[in-house]
């Protein structure tokens, strides 16, 4: 089976280790996505932070694939849903907030862009790139979704999607500019 995930290039011989494998890399994705949040910049004319819980999504999924990407973002969701103060300026609780849709944009991001990692977009600059305007546009419609319970509709789109554009963009940048090089790395490296 050709290798399209780099988490994949950690190799481990029995089930059991593999088990142990993955919670670590469960739970250091967690940790991760928890800091990554934290690193924000307030805007005063909306509730949402930009903040860098994005990128961290992105390089997960990109890392880590579907379903071990997936299992890592739901972890993260469900310990921030149930208290852990880990979402953007150490927030927790409820997904009905004005973050909340683009919390659920993480999950559904992760899901796709785990999906496309996993058939080996992550190899190609275009393909890379393509995918990680997808997820964000993904992210940013159930962002706006939620923050229209929030803030008046005629709002929504200059409190919740026009701010986060440009950030989007850098983060899909260095990410495009990261990934097809670490396969090389890896490829020209390996054994």
């Amino acid at each position: 089976m050709k290798q399209n995930v780099l988490s994949n290039s950690i190799k481990i011989k029995t089930k059991e280790k593999e088990f142990l494998k993955s919670i670590f890399l469960v739970l250091s994705g967690v940790i991760f996505l928890s800091i990554m949040s934290q690193l924000i910049i307030p805007l005063y004319f909306t509730p949402v932070p930009i903040s860098l819980g994005s990128l961290g999504i992105i390089l997960i999924a990109l890392l880590y694939g579907r379903k071990l990407g997936t299992a890592t973002v739901l972890s993260y969701v469900a310990a921030g849903s149930l208290g852990a103060p880990i979402f953007a300026g150490f927030k927790a609780g409820s997904l009905f907030s004005p973050t909340g849709g683009y919390i659920l944009g993480y999950i559904a991001a992760t899901v796709i862009l785990g999906f496309l990692s996993d058939k080996g977009i992550a190899k190609s600059y275009v393909k890379t790139f393509l995918s990680l305007l997808l997820v964000s546009v993904i992210i940013l419609i159930l962002g706006a979704l939620v923050l229209m319970l929030f803030v008046p509709i005629k709002n929504v789109f200059m409190a919740g999607i026009l701010p986060f554009i440009p950030g989007d963009m850098l983060k899909a940048v260095a990410a495009t500019l990261l990934f097809p090089r670490l396969w090389k790395f890896i490829k020209k490296n390996k054994n």
